[in-house]
């Protein structure tokens, strides 16, 4: 099945840094980390709904972490590796890659771990845009306010009925760790994938509801199946500051 799919979604997924030989030159950003490999924060699944089990493969292949966590359930995020920043940087390919380890919060229980890219460098937001081809992705956003960095990705799947897709990551500025993280599909208007991953505060709520229409939702299970794996391979081929946690279910 040929998909018109309008979406290029970058997902920010940092590939292993090159193994050649050093470059000793004048940097070429001012790229840090800031985070340390003992600092930890809080986050919770807010939401994940999946009108039928077959949507569920295209969120595995993409952030498959939050199958291994409950909605509503808080967990600890700690960065317990941190790859190093290259001077120079010439490619998406040599960007580093952050892996860190997710803990129950109740009683710090590890449930994954090596999840990469949950935080990101900090202090060149200009250079990741470039480097990362931003601006010249089709269907993608570049997210660059005071405080906070990161996509948006929309599109469309063509089907019957059309599949809208919508991808959401944006990072804090102040220590690039993932602010606020959503897969949204929906189809006649209805949810057919709704996953949200964010940063908790104090005060936030733990659970968001979706407020469903469930009137059409085996047509769009029937009809859309075939879609949302198109979307998978599509995915696999192109291979998340307060302000916007305010906003959670709006």
């Amino acid at each position: 099945m040929k998909s018109r799919l309008l979406i290029s979604i970058l997902f920010l997924t940092f590939l292993l840094i090159s193994t050649g030989t050093p470059v000793i030159a004048q940097s070429n950003h001012t790229l840090e980390w800031g985070v340390d490999t003992d600092e930890q924060f809080t986050y919770v699944l807010q939401r994940a709904f999946f009108a039928h089990e077959d949507s569920k493969q295209v969120i595995q292949s993409q952030i498959p972490f939050i199958f291994s966590l409950e909605v509503g359930q808080k967990v600890l995020v700690q960065p317990e590796v941190l790859d190093t920043i290259e001077l120079m940087i010439n490619t998406s390919s040599q960007l580093p890659h952050s892996y860190s380890s997710i803990r129950r919060s109740n009683d710090s229980v590890l449930l994954v771990e090596s999840v990469s890219n949950l935080v990101i460098p900090v202090g060149d937001w200009d250079f990741l845009a470039e480097i990362n081809n931003i601006a010249e992705t089709e269907g993608l956003t570049l997210v660059d306010t005071e405080d906070e960095w990161g996509t948006i990705g929309e599109g469309v799947i063509p089907g019957d009925p059309d599949i809208s897709v919508r991808v959401e990551m944006r990072y804090d500025k102040e220590n690039g760790t993932l602010s606020y993280l959503r897969h949204h599909y929906t189809a006649l208007g209805e949810d057919i994938i709704d996953v949200i991953f964010v940063h908790w505060y104090p005060g936030m709520p733990t659970i968001v509801e979706g407020g469903l229409q469930l009137t059409t939702i085996l047509i769009i299970v029937i009809s859309g199946a075939s879609g949302l794996i198109v979307a998978y391979v599509i995915y696999r081929r192109i291979k998340e500051r307060k302000s916007i946690i305010r906003q959670l279910g709006e």
